[in-house]
């Protein structure tokens, strides 16, 4: 699948704005079910890990708005986004003036 990884996404996501953060687009999914079904069957992997990138989980989408609304908190500062699933956070952290931003699986 390492080649067809973007493929792969543009097929199983829309991309669309983050609800409650709409200033922001990312690929997400409907159904983590049907979604996690297609990764395994296309990875060829049962053991397949939960598709967690493709959804705005609730924590990532309080820290944004929390972010949008105190961008003092990381204005001109490096944040680390740790597994928080989409990589929400460090966009987030981005939008709201951070120098820096990773978002670590």
């Amino acid at each position: 699948m390492a080649g067809s990884r973007r493929a792969f996404v543009l097929r199983q996501t829309r991309l669309r704005p983050v609800p409650g953060l709409e200033e922001l687009r990312l690929h997400l999914a409907d159904d983590v079910l049907s979604l996690w079904r297609a990764l395994q069957v296309e990875t060829d992997d049962l053991d397949a890990s939960l598709p967690y990138w493709a959804f705005a989980w609730g924590g990532g989408l309080a820290i944004g708005r929390h972010l949008r609304e105190r961008p003092d908190l990381v204005a001109g500062r490096r944040v680390l986004d740790l597994a928080s699933g989409s990589g929400l956070c460090a966009i987030a952290a981005l939008r709201a003036g951070a120098v820096s931003a990773v978002a670590a699986d």
